[in-house]
């Protein structure tokens, strides 16, 4: 299970932006009793605050010296922003409703991947004797796929002739001419996922 975290890059913010979060989080965080003891302290925060928003209204003279301690101002004032976070998310160990509350943005957990089975699996017989074509429709997130083929008609306990691929296209070669085959496909993922299609048979040219 994945751990829950908090967002410390403030690279998308726009610098009216980043003032405005940088605020929120302070807010969320003065008399906050979930964080008794915030490193770096609240006063150190709200110090390069107050000089980034300073230097914020100075630059918009656009006056590069001034553009250029406003650049200065906000990088310290994001450096800081993110040990706070670092301690933030010691505290509260995973806990949503914690972090939540600390004025930061939690980060997007993964989503699990569940892959489909390959629907029905096209049978061609090939150019020459003996070949037959196997395809499926790639399915999103596979890792892999399992061509099964059996010369048999299945049943309960049918032992398959398995072969992996990493593409939803295979060709076997070597059959028996005239012969009827049953094949099927499984696609593969992630976590010893499996689906299978459907079984389709053909007889060989």
């Amino acid at each position: 299970m994945k751990t829950q975290k908090i967002n410390m890059s403030f690279a998308a913010y726009g610098d009216a932006v980043f003032e405005q979060k940088a605020q929120a989080i302070l807010s969320s965080m003065t008399n906050n009793p979930a964080f008794p003891n915030p490193v770096p302290t609240l006063q150190e925060v709200t110090n390069a605050l107050a000089q980034y928003s300073a230097d914020l209204v100075a630059a918009a003279s656009l006056d590069r010296t001034a553009v250029a301690r406003k650049n200065q101002s906000r990088t310290l004032l994001e450096n800081l922003l993110r040990q706070l976070g670092m301690y933030i998310m010691y505290v509260a160990n995973g806990d949503a409703a914690i972090l939540t509350s600390s004025g930061f943005t939690l980060s997007k957990l993964p989503e699990p991947n569940y892959i489909t089975n390959p629907g029905n699996v096209t049978l061609a017989n090939g150019v020459s004797t003996g070949v037959m074509e196997v395809s499926v429709g790639a399915v999103k997130g596979a890792k892999g796929y399992v061509y099964q083929i059996a010369a048999e008609e299945p049943v309960t306990g049918t032992e398959w002739q398995s072969t992996n691929s990493s593409r939803s296209k295979f060709i076997y070669t070597n059959l028996q001419p005239g012969k009827r085959y049953w094949v099927r496909v499984a696609a593969t993922g992630s976590g010893e996922q499996i689906a299978y299609s459907p079984v389709a048979s053909q007889f060989v040219q």
